[in-house]
């Protein structure tokens, strides 16, 4: 072993504190970069694996009633591989020990063989037998939160009436990855399900002998998915179709589809924000470890070393380093991944998780850091080894001796002898003293960027929950009836006042652009429930024109005062055109709103109702949901407490997990920053610290000298730090509008507060080791120094 290879490893022993402290910042950097990537990858193919397992569609229409022959007119339009027909329906469902009753989507399954497409992945039980038309199939994850179990019976209305059903097997779909309450963004498993039936069973039942109401079909390679929609459109609108949609726009895939969009925000754009961070963090750092070398590095080119040897060895630091961080930051990386990948898994029930380590962008991040920690280390070799060896044994000449601007201002007077050393200090190495503080100031803005996400959930909740929502239950009808019905509701048990609302679906079309959406009716008088934007400011609705979500509107390409078509998906199916009279930003959904009047008009109705908002009695809630389950014109409940505890546990639980593992990181490179930073400066001024106490001065007071620096560089570091920090969290925004959810920039004090309480927690307990360190200061090596 060479004589520089001895030496690099008693510099790592003698160093290993502040080697540590790098390891750690590039380690931490590297794994919130791994764990978001593989999260993301993983997530992806898991996905894919799970739509090519289950054979998942590539486009949906639904359609009043069409005889089973149309079949073939669709497998015949151009690019379509397959079609299949089936029953759905929505049905209320009487679940045992559940107080209010729960909703799933009742689908139609061949008995005698697997599904062409969207087959069922059995997690318990078995398939429905031939001939068996009271046995069903259930939504694993709704099973599961109900307790219920492969022989136990359930109650559903089919058509009017009850039947009772005996569960055979449980189940999942890629068409059903997750099932969301409609217009919201509520997973509540305990609640909203599937249910899957014999195919003649729930013919009967619906009397739909001989014909369906929804078609799925799988397409050709390179098709086009538009096309074939306006095809099959074309096709079924004779038998009243709703409109054929590609699996883009299907609610399971949007949603999951949407998710992964997000999780790319926070793969990608926040993990390089870290991982940034930690490479310029590493570059300084070590820029002034090797800078505090000089002295070392003239006593080598003494003894005949050359500047490549001696650059080379500086970089062997650098490596160890790196390669410390990189071997800390993968072993983070895939643990957490895995975890969040496993947590992902449950949370879309995914039957397989395929889980891959990104090494490519591993590699590329790994060379990253390195290249960063090798330009730091030749930077600081390059400024000593240009000079001549016994210029450089000595410590660099003080660059002016001239009054500065503390003595120009007279603020050096005021002062007493220790605060005026940390002044000129700083004063006198601004450079250094920016460099140190915006070192700091990047590690409080990843506090402030990891807590970010917390502070959102609490606007959204408050907002969602408290402003926009004021009703207790929200109920809706088996089909929407006469204004009268609004009087039968409100004869049931508990109900204190009834604000009906109308809602119906819809396709917008605004010259070449179109989506599909719901409009809801919102009355002048009504209280319980209105269109609230993301600050919590109401919005009006005119008696005429639409109003729109702003989100809608941008995918539309549309302003207020241009004029929209609406075409209906229901009655008599007419297409009318309404001006958009304003818009609305809200958190969930991308939906029209109208008044009464303007519903009726468009609808060639005189006040019909889909449903209610419920201000009830307390403690009336549960004799309401049991009259409820009672009414057969009831299609489902609501309730806003319900919601609320569905919100927590559901998103803000997964939330609080991710976001937590973040801050975790965050806080380890905060403390890697403050330790190093100060490492770093008491080996820079540890000569002349020693040297102050062979003068007279006492430990105490040159640890208000040292420390005292450091804590004006962090109390310096800690707003502009939270500048920083919002500055990234107001551009991370902007990643995550989709059209079932969008974010808004939130500034909390609190979140400042508790980045800031950590920062200072760090730098108190790097004062700690730095004072122990200050004790035991060597001043028989200063006495015999030639300085």
């Amino acid at each position: 072993m060479t004589a520089l290879s001895l030496k690099l490893l008693r510099e790592i022993g003698h160093l290993r504190g502040q080697l540590i402290a790098i390891i750690l910042v590039i380690g931490c950097g590297i794994g919130t970069y791994v764990m978001s990537r593989s999260m993301h990858a993983s997530l992806l193919l898991t996905q894919e694996a799970y739509y090519a397992k289950g054979r998942y569609a590539d486009v949906f229409a639904t359609v009043q009633r069409a005889p089973r022959s149309v079949v073939g007119e669709l497998q015949s339009i151009r690019g379509v591989a397959l079609a299949e027909a089936r029953t759905t329906s929505k049905v209320l469902v009487d679940v045992p020990g559940l107080a209010e009753p729960a909703t799933a989507t009742l689908v139609s399954m061949p008995s005698d063989r697997p599904m062409l497409m969207n087959d069922v992945h059995l997690v318990s039980g078995r398939r429905i037998a031939p001939g068996a038309f009271d046995e069903v199939v259930l939504y694993a994850p709704f099973a599961e939160a109900n307790g219920l179990t492969v022989g136990d019976t359930i109650a559903a209305v089919l058509n009017g009436r009850w039947r009772k059903l005996a569960i055979v097997g449980t189940a999942i779909s890629p068409e059903f990855v997750i099932v969301l309450n409609p217009g919201t963004l509520m997973l509540d498993n305990k609640r909203i399900g599937v249910m899957w039936m014999a195919e003649e069973a729930v013919q009967a039942a619906f009397d739909m002998q001989g014909a369906c109401n929804s078609l799925v079909l799988k397409l050709y390679a390179g098709a086009s998915v538009s096309d074939v929609c306006t095809q099959v459109d074309r096709v079924l609108d004779r038998h009243g179709g709703w409109g054929a949609q590609g699996r883009d726009d299907q609610p399971s895939h949007r949603f999951l589809s949407d998710e992964i969009k997000q999780l790319e925000v926070t793969a990608i754009i926040i993990p390089l924000i870290f991982l940034g961070v930690a490479i310029f963090l590493l570059n300084i750092a070590l820029t002034r470890l090797v800078a505090t070398q000089r002295g070392t590095i003239a006593i080598l080119k003494a003894f005949g070393y050359g500047n490549i040897a001696i650059a080379v060895h500086y970089v062997g630091f650098a490596v160890v380093s790196v390669a410390g961080g990189t071997i800390v930051g993968i072993v983070i990386g895939y643990v957490l991944g895995v975890n969040l990948a496993e947590l992902y898994m449950e949370f879309y029930r995914f039957p397989m998780l395929v889980f891959r380590l990104p090494w490519d962008v591993i590699s590329v991040v790994v060379l990253m850091s390195l290249a960063a920690a090798v330009a730091g280390a030749l930077l600081a070799v390059r400024s000593a080894v240009r000079l001549p060896p016994a210029d450089a044994m000595r410590p660099p000449s003080p660059r002016t001796f001239q009054a500065g601007a503390l003595e120009r201002l007279g603020v050096a007077a005021r002062l007493g002898p220790v605060p005026l050393m940390i002044a000129r200090n700083i004063e006198r190495r601004a450079l250094r003293s920016a460099v140190a503080i915006f070192m700091i100031a990047l590690a409080t803005s990843i506090l402030v960027l990891g807590r970010f996400m917390f502070d959102v959930m609490d606007r959204m909740l408050a907002i969602s929950f408290d402003v926009a929502q004021h009703e207790d239950v929200t109920l809706t009808l088996s089909k929407p009836l006469s204004g009268h019905a609004r009087y039968d509701i409100a004869q049931l048990p508990g109900v204190v006042r009834v604000e009906p609302f109308r809602m119906t679906a819809v396709d917008v079309l605004h010259g070449r652009y179109r989506h599909q959406t719901v409009m809801t009716s919102v009355a002048q008088d009504q209280e319980l429930r209105r269109p609230t934007d993301v600050w919590g400011n109401r919005a009006g609705i005119p008696g005429e024109g639409v109003v729109l979500t702003e989100y809608l509107a941008k995918k539309l390409n549309c302003a207020i005062g241009d004029t929209v078509s609406l075409a209906l998906k229901e009655g008599r199916r007419d297409t009318m055109r309404a001006v958009v009279s304003g818009t609305v930003k809200e958190f969930i959904g991308a939906q029209v709103y109208a008044s009464p009047q303007t519903m009726s008009r468009l609808l060639r109705e005189q006040g019909s109702v889909s449903g209610a908002y419920l201000d009830m009695e307390n403690d009336a809630l549960a004799d309401f949901l049991l009259a409820a389950k009672r009414t057969p014109m009831v299609a489902g409940t609501l309730v806003r407490s319900v919601a609320l505890q569905s919100f927590r546990d559901v998103y803000v639980q997964n939330i609080w997990m991710t976001t937590t593992y973040i801050v975790v990181l965050s806080c380890v490179i905060a403390f890697g920053v403050v330790y190093n930073s100060a490492r770093i400066a008491l080996s820079e001024r540890g000569t002349e610290l020693a040297s102050l106490r062979i003068l007279g001065m006492t430990t105490r007071e040159i640890s208000i000298i040292l420390l005292g620096e450091q804590a004006v560089f962090t109390l310096l570091a800690i707003p502009i730090g939270a500048g920083i920090g919002y500055a990234l969290c107001s551009w991370i925004v902007q990643g995550f509008e989709t059209e079932y959810l969008r974010l808004v920039f939130v500034f909390s004090p609190s979140n400042v507060a508790i980045s800031a309480s950590i920062i200072l927690g760090v730098a108190i307990m790097t004062s700690v080791l730095m004072y122990r360190r200050l004790v035991r200061l060597d001043l028989i090596g200063v006495l015999k120094s030639r300085e």
